[in-house]
């Protein structure tokens, strides 16, 4: 299982180096525009993932209406991947389909095109799947005429409510025909600032597996994880109803050493990135914000008893 994102120039810059490092395995880019035009960040985003060693994988959002344009689109997208350099191309083709003009469609016609851009990308070689919403997958796809196996779904069970990419979703809410990749929210947020556009919010996946190959199952390489640790240096001590917090962990004075040993904390934990200053801040604050939410506690920013006994038994 990992977490990927998919960008497109919507996003603006990316730094990959950063998302790498903030724990995301991989990404699905935007290829071709409307006016069937690669997408502007597309040359960027894919360059920079195989130089960051980012798997990446690419999509088309549709606007096709019948089978003969499928074929056509798809043929396009073929033909941009066949020029360039895939190093880290593993994540396939994706047919991105939930525009209302397929939903005006029969089920019948909406399975012709899908297969359509299924035929065309296999035969060019490539590994195809489907990408859409839960409700419109209800709505609009028949399981029995569509030929293809593999299964993007998205559902933001939080709604417009932000994520952290260091938090897990709930796969209660997981849909049942995501075979392959689970997109959970639209408002998913690093640590820090990312990227130049979109506000820094990101489409946030999980891959449970990689995709389905024409001819059977494509094996997923197996990695050996590094054991996780818990943090070794100090925290400081607390009562049971003592907390540090804003505006008083800037006031004073007494208590600088043990913010700063929070502010180191958290710089190991979440990367955080803080001025260890030893003053109670904003950012560290929210720091602490996102340290809870990736705990599952209450989010109040006020480093307590509480979260520092998460923070004892934290592992990374």
């Amino acid at each position: 299982m990992k977490k990927i994102v998919d960008v497109s120039s919507y996003n603006g810059t990316v730094s990959w180096a950063k998302v790498k490092k903030y724990g995301c395995s991989g990404a699905i880019l935007k290829i071709i525009r409307k006016d069937l035009e690669r997408d502007k960040g597309f040359n960027r985003n894919y360059q920079a993932c195989n130089e960051n060693h980012i798997n990446w994988g690419v999509y088309n959002y549709t606007y096709a209406t019948t089978p003969k344009k499928a074929r056509a689109d798809m043929n396009l997208v073929c033909d941009i991947l066949d020029k360039i350099d895939k190093s880290y191309f593993k994540y396939g083709v994706w047919f991105d389909l939930e525009d209302k003009v397929q939903a005006k469609l029969t089920k019948s016609q909406i399975a012709d095109i899908v297969n359509a851009a299924q035929e065309i990308v296999e035969k060019r070689g490539y590994v195809f799947g489907v990408y859409t919403g839960k409700a419109y997958f209800e709505e609009h796809i028949d399981r029995k005429k569509v030929l293809c196996q593999n299964w993007w779904i998205a559902r933001y069970y939080r709604g417009d409510a932000r994520m952290q990419i260091a938090v897990n979703p709930n796969e209660k809410y997981k849909p049942t025909t995501a075979n392959i990749a689970w997109q959970y929210t639209s408002k998913g947020r690093f640590p820090k600032i990312v990227s130049t556009g979109n506000s820094g919010n990101f489409d946030f996946n999980i891959m449970y597996r990689e995709p389905f190959e024409k001819e059977g199952v494509k094996k997923e390489e197996k990695t050996e994880e590094k054991p996780k640790k818990v943090y070794t240096g100090s925290l400081p001590a607390l009562k049971s109803k003592a907390y540090f917090a804003r505006p008083d962990g800037i006031k004073t004075s007494k208590k600088r050493k043990d913010i700063k040993k929070i502010q180191n904390f958290l710089n190991w934990a979440i990367d955080a990135g803080l001025t260890v200053d030893g003053k109670y801040g904003a950012k560290t604050e929210t720091a602490v914000a996102v340290f809870q939410e990736l705990c599952g506690i209450r989010i109040d920013g006020k480093f307590g008893s509480i979260t520092l006994t998460k923070a004892k038994t934290f592992k990374k």
